[in-house]
């Protein structure tokens, strides 16, 4: 607690201004799609605005690194704050759904852009020692101002203005603590390296499990509150309903990470897969149900789906070497962006055909395709022994940047001096290993994290850009 501590004190201005961009994140995402439907906009528009922002989020994912290498993280940091609040704003003044579209994707390309800056200055700012800790604590304050954010909608009316300058007001204030930090800069940012195929052919599961969790998790972002209003919620019970589901993401994904870590993650996964159907079906028929149990719904299901990524990831991770994650998270989170896209556009399409359940049943869609692929993949290869496992590390609901930041990562000891230096604490001893989980491997030494016994993979190590080597086994 005391390191804990000590980090947000370091990082104080940077931890600031990532709580301010995640809460006014947040809410624009439920905040526009309840004005859309306010405007009568048809769902396929709605669905279309979704797709837009998760497409500029993978175009700024990777293409915001040559910008923060020119300018630096700061100026990065402001110009990109300013552009996200203005789209947000613009919408006040811009009519037609069309025009929200494309101003839901420049929002994506900033938002992304902001978050590799604040992805790599952590790690630029972290050491072995305490990536995990890191990473916990900005998991965790995403998860609560992207609640708070949730919680703030039912402060206003989406018909009126008042909601989108608050968006705006939030999103210019985040890069008032980044502009007068006393921080150095960073070093630069790498280019992310991208071979889809090649990853593939070593976890052909994972791949597909990232894929569906784009599909699903951009449907809930992006559909999620027009559902919500066309059952007839009103917009307190539309907030609290969307935060019922952040809430869920947040409890579950420890006790699911630890449970991969002691059985095959495949089965995680597929259990995962098939636990959907429950809280998916009383969703689609919540009519049936108590009220109290639609935000119960929304919580197992979010809190479920929230895990099929860091899963996904987690169990190609077993499978490859410690100086491959970083370059194998770039292709993940390219898989999950194609799913992003495709999914919002295919459940406001089920949407048109089933009505507002129509979502619900899509997700249903897509989770089978997962359960019949992994069902498959079963029969084909085993699964990794836990002897030859890497321990689940949380992760973000909407990856960017974020395996930058995992400690299974193998990182050079570098980062600037300045006053955000991190002091990171000594290896614990034996005993305090349980903490390993929620920490991330925080002080854990070289051999527990050693896996130089596992067999490489020619076929990454050829690939070009790809330097380090990756086990050869097909997951």
């Amino acid at each position: 607690m005391r390191f804990a501590l000590s980090v947000l004190r370091a990082l104080s201005a940077l931890m600031i201004s990532v709580t301010l961009l995640m809460f006014g994140n947040s809410m624009f995402s439920t905040l526009l799609a309840l004005r859309a439907n306010i405007e009568n906009y048809p769902n396929e528009m709605v669905g279309l605005m979704a797709s837009g922002y998760f497409f500029g989020f993978a175009l700024g994912t990777f293409r915001s690194g040559p910008l923060i290498n020119r300018i630096g993280h700061i100026r990065t940091f402001a110009a990109l704050s300013a552009i996200a609040a203005a789209s947000a704003m613009m919408v006040l003044i811009i009519p037609g759904p069309w025009a929200w579209v494309v101003l839901r994707a420049i929002m994506g390309a900033a938002t992304a852009g902001l978050f590799v800056v604040v992805e790599s200055w952590l790690n630029n700012r972290a050491t072995n020692n305490s990536r995990g800790i890191l990473l916990s604590i900005y998991i965790v304050i995403g998860y609560i101002a992207s609640a708070v954010g949730q919680q703030a909608i039912k402060f206003g009316d989406p018909a009126n203005f008042g909601l989108f300058l608050l968006v705006g007001i939030v999103l210019v204030l985040s890069l008032v603590p980044v502009s007068l930090t006393r921080a150095t800069h960073p070093d630069p940012v790498d280019k992310p390296l991208l071979n889809i195929r090649t990853l593939f052919s070593i976890s052909p599961t994972s791949v597909v499990g990232c894929l569906v969790a784009g599909l699903i998790s951009s449907s809930w972002w992006g559909l999620g509150p027009v559902y919500a209003r066309e059952i007839g919620l009103t917009v307190p019970q539309i907030s609290g309903f969307m935060t019922a589901g952040l809430i869920g993401g947040m409890v579950l994904q420890i006790p699911i990470g630890r449970l991969s870590d002691r059985r095959d993650r495949r089965l995680v996964l597929f259990g995962v897969a098939i636990g959907l159907g429950g809280p998916t079906l009383m969703l689609i028929f919540s009519g049936l149900f108590p009220a109290w149990t639609l935000l119960l719904s929304a919580a197992v299901f979010f809190g479920l789906s929230s895990t099929l990524y860091p899963l996904s990831v987690a169990y190609a991770n077993d499978y490859l070497d410690s100086g491959d994650v970083v370059a194998a998270s770039g292709g993940f989170v390219l898989v999950f962006g194609i799913g992003a896209v495709i999914g919002p556009l295919a459940a406001s399409a089920a949407m048109r055909l089933a009505g507002p359940q129509g979502m619900f049943v899509f997700i249903i869609a897509a989770a089978a395709l997962l359960i019949l692929f992994i069902a498959w993949r079963t029969r084909v290869r085993q699964w990794a022994p836990v002897v030859e496992k890497e321990p689940y590390i949380l992760q973000p609901e909407t990856p960017s940047a974020i395996g930058d930041l995992d400690p299974r990562a193998e990182v050079d000891e570098y980062y600037d001096d300045g006053p955000d230096t991190l002091d990171t604490p000594t290896a614990p001893e034996p005993a305090e290993k349980s903490f390993a989980f929620w920490l991330g491997r925080s002080g854990a030494s070289e051999e527990d994290g050693d896996n130089s016994d596992e067999p490489a993979d020619d076929a990454w190590a050829s690939q070009p850009g790809n330097a380090a080597e990756v086990s050869g086994r097909s997951v």
